[in-house]
């Protein structure tokens, strides 16, 4: 494959954080290139004193590398009975499991910059009209009190198969653009 990527133009994804697609099914597509399934890459920007909102991932898995500055992950995985703080300096990485809540803070002066690496490929699919179809990010209002008082009712292994369901689709439409 002769084919040189870049990361793209930034886009505020809905946690608030800007990020720049470089390898995902959009991009193989706009160079006309077979769409790659396995895996994505994306770089993160975070601006100092920012924190993403609570997000999860029911399908894929995100490896995050922190290129420059620092960066806290708050996460809460169904095995572990309440969420926990990982603090990664720049050239390291940590990984986040389906279903697992995640929070991406950057409490320093200054921004942070990430590699996202997703398997499989990250999904995230618009109509005409720039309305989201679907996203495999589940990007939450609640707080971290608010989740823990529901039970992190999210976590619904049932809920599995519908998210399966809806991605097939959204990747076959993708598939046909």
């Amino acid at each position: 494959m002769k084919h040189v990527f870049s990361k793209g133009e930034g886009l505020t994804v809905p946690d608030g954080t800007v990020v720049r697609s470089v390898l995902d099914s959009l991009v193989m597509r706009r160079a006309e290139l077979s769409p790659i399934e396995d895996v994505s890459l994306a770089v993160g920007q975070i601006p100092p004193h920012t924190a993403s909102r609570i997000h999860l991932h029911p399908v894929v898995t995100q490896v995050t590398w922190v290129i420059s500055g620092n960066l806290k992950v708050k996460m809460k995985e169904a095995a572990v009975e309440t969420p926990y703080e990982l603090e990664l300096q720049e050239q390291e990485a940590v990984v986040t499991n389906p279903y697992t809540f995640f929070q991406l803070i950057n409490d320093s002066a200054t921004p942070c910059e990430t590699l996202y690496v997703v398997t499989p490929t990250f999904l995230f699919e618009t109509d005409e009209a720039g309305q989201v179809i679907y996203n495999d990010a589940i990007v939450l209002e609640e707080t971290w009190e608010e989740l823990a008082a529901c039970g992190w009712a999210m976590l619904a292994e049932d809920a599995d198969n519908d998210w399966v369901t809806q991605r097939s689709r959204a990747l076959e439409r993708l598939r046909k653009v």
